[in-house]
């Protein structure tokens, strides 16, 4: 006679997209079983959902039918074909969360502790303001990153560099004077105490990034994030050892392969992988562990709702070089409503959750109330 574990089936995939305000949208999948079960994941394209959405349609027979324990491991196979794309990575990543979702609400644990176990107590957070700023001036970078410490959190991030899109860019001289302007009055605003994060976004060249690290750096920068693109590896490594403030980047790589040549470069200090892009929590899992090997720590990218920042949650649980996570600050009012106030932030951080699998639900009702339509 078969056990209970071997019963579950995957029964339906329901995709859904949400409004997450403050020109986002969020993408959630719901994985049912035939025994009622539902896994949760998150694979947010920020407006490109739909194109994700039928890449899930088309990816759902080969779900359908299957057992959830048995399928974490073998759907990766489809990420190392030569076809794979973004849109695949984003489909497939969701859809691991769901899985290992379901499989700790089947066996009865965390997820972190299928991943191996916990290393720590909770996972320190940084608040991304950068939304939530409106005007992108000084004075309300200042202001909101006030309200984050406020609020406990003891680091901050935004970008220095945020322009409107301009038919006749102001110079480079007023441009960087903004930034460091912006720099200096949100340090000011936050206090010595509190580590400051800057994403430059891929705004600059190799000097450009060069001269901006040099004029930001009185104001103690725990991190440079994304300069210029990632794969001039070479140009990232020379940058890194030309100055003394940690450089971060990596949220835009799918798949482990993609980050080896950066850590084989020794091109950056910190990787940030994100678990709806990269291929799934497993996936950032094993970047992670080759990171550790080179002694560079992750912080996985997070601007994102609360089903993929419980799977970077549980990632990081499990990762000795874990270092810090983001956290979409000040957006969306009803964001706690949307997992029913599962998605807990004490001072900062979030705790060492207890419920089987990822830990948190989707309201249904405020899913619904915020859905956009197809075609809509």
């Amino acid at each position: 006679m078969p056990s209970k574990v071997e019963e579950h089936k995957i029964s339906r995939i329901t995709p859904t997209v949400v409004d997450g305000e403050g020109a986002r949208s969020w993408l959630f999948i719901e994985v049912e079983t035939d025994t009622g079960l539902i896994g949760v994941g998150e694979a947010s394209q920020n407006r490109l959902d739909w194109g994700v959405v039928a890449q899930l349609e088309a990816l759902a027979p080969l779900y359908v039918g299957r057992n959830p324990l048995d399928l974490i491991e073998d759907r990766t196979r489809l990420l190392r074909r030569a076809d794979a794309h973004r849109i695949l990575y984003a489909a497939c990543s969701g859809l691991e969360h769901a899985l290992w979702d379901l499989c700790g609400q089947i066996l009865g644990v965390p997820v972190y502790q299928l991943l191996g176990g916990s290393v720590r107590d909770r996972i320190r957070l940084y608040a991304n303001i950068e939304v939530a700023t409106r005007s992108k001036s000084p004075e309300e970078y200042a202001e909101n990153a006030s309200k984050a410490v406020s609020q406990g959190f003891t680091a901050v991030k935004f970008n220095p560099f945020r322009l409107s899109l301009e038919r006749n860019p102001k110079p480079e001289r007023e441009v960087l004077a903004l930034a460091v302007e912006r720099v200096k009055q949100v340090r000011a605003a936050i206090g010595p105490n509190v580590d400051l994060l800057l994403d430059f976004s891929f705004s600059q060249d190799f000097h450009g990034a060069l001269k901006a690290a040099e004029k930001i750096e009185p104001y103690d920068i725990f991190w440079i994030e994304t300069p210029f693109r990632i794969d001039q590896a070479s140009q990232l490594a020379e940058l890194r050892h030309r100055i003394t403030t940690r450089l971060s980047a990596g949220e835009q790589l799918w798949g482990r392969t993609a980050f080896l040549e950066i850590l084989e470069q020794r091109a950056l200090d910190v990787l940030m992988p994100d678990v709806k892009w990269i291929g799934g929590i497993l996936e950032a899992k094993k970047v992670a562990a080759m990171a550790e090997v080179y002694d560079v720590a992750i912080a996985p990218h997070n601007m994102s709702g609360p089903i993929a920042t419980a799977a970077s949650v549980h990632l990081a649980f499990t990762c000795p070089n874990f270092l810090i996570l983001e956290y979409c600050w000040g957006v969306t009012p009803w964001r706690g409503d949307l997992v029913d106030g599962r998605e807990i932030v004490v001072d900062g951080h979030i705790p060492l959750p207890t419920a089987p699998g990822l830990g948190v639900g989707l309201n249904r009702e405020v899913m619904q109330a915020h859905a956009i339509r197809r075609g809509g």
